[in-house]
């Protein structure tokens, strides 16, 4: 049993910076030639937002009818993105990740430790507090202090991610600070339960399946959504699922 997807390029065509074309082909299901295409106007169901000023992070993700998901999302020093999904190809079980600055939460501790023995150190000095050289070094050691709880909260994420079914890649990722994702979980139960009417709506062989989402792993990939290494990895994930 054979699967395989190959990158073709006319020998007679420059390279220049129009959508890539790919040819994939499974387990004898006739090649298809993947190209972006504008998605249809759906009407929204329901919609979650999720902003957080101090991370520099905004996401949206919107239901759509016919089991579709549109998300929107902007980060610091990256590309805003605006992208529909199709409902069948996410794993109906979210990952929960958080990332904590543990450095910056140790910096923030020590340095208030020690703000507070300086002015204490100060408080008791013979000439008075304002008049002690340690009064300075406290109010030094403070502002450190507030920086390093500055970074620490900055840093610190919290992130709910729903990956392809077989590609294992993120597809809907909300990102935000610790206990965020608590704030829509109205909002995920109903699209987790939109996941799993999508594959009931729509059944397919498991050939057909792995074909379609492939092509959904190419087209988020022309859109920037993955990476190319993102998309190779995921390649090869849905190929192992056919063998």
């Amino acid at each position: 049993m054979n699967a395989h997807a190959t990158a073709l390029r006319p020998a007679t065509t420059p390279i220049d910076a129009s959508p890539r074309m790919e040819h994939i082909s499974i387990e004898g299901e006739s090649e298809t030639s993947l190209a972006p295409a504008r998605p249809p106007h759906r009407a929204v169901r329901s919609t979650f937002h999720l902003r957080s000023k101090l991370r520099g992070y905004r996401t949206e993700v919107s239901l759509l009818e016919d089991h579709y998901v549109c998300v929107k999302s902007e980060r610091l020093k990256a590309v805003a993105q605006d992208y529909v999904l199709d409902l069948r190809f996410v794993n109906a079980k979210p990952i929960l990740v958080r990332q904590v600055a543990w450095s910056w939460l140790a910096a923030s501790i020590a340095l208030l430790l020690t703000t507070a023995a300086v002015i204490w150190w100060a408080a008791a000095a013979a000439g008075g507090m304002l008049a002690s050289p340690g009064f300075g070094i406290g109010i030094g050691s403070a502002l450190a202090g507030a920086i390093a709880v500055f970074f620490f909260l900055r840093q610190t994420t919290e992130s709910l991610d729903f990956t392809s079914v077989h590609g294992g890649v993120s597809l809907v990722r909300i990102l935000g600070g610790i206990g965020s994702a608590k704030t829509g979980k109205r909002f995920f139960v109903e699209l987790i339960k939109s996941i799993d009417a999508a594959k009931q709506a729509r059944p397919q062989p498991k050939p057909q399946w792995l074909r379609d989402e492939m092509r959904e792993h190419h087209r988020l990939r022309e859109l920037n959504v993955i990476s190319e290494e993102e998309y190779q990895a995921s390649k090869g994930r849905i190929l192992a699922a056919h063998s």
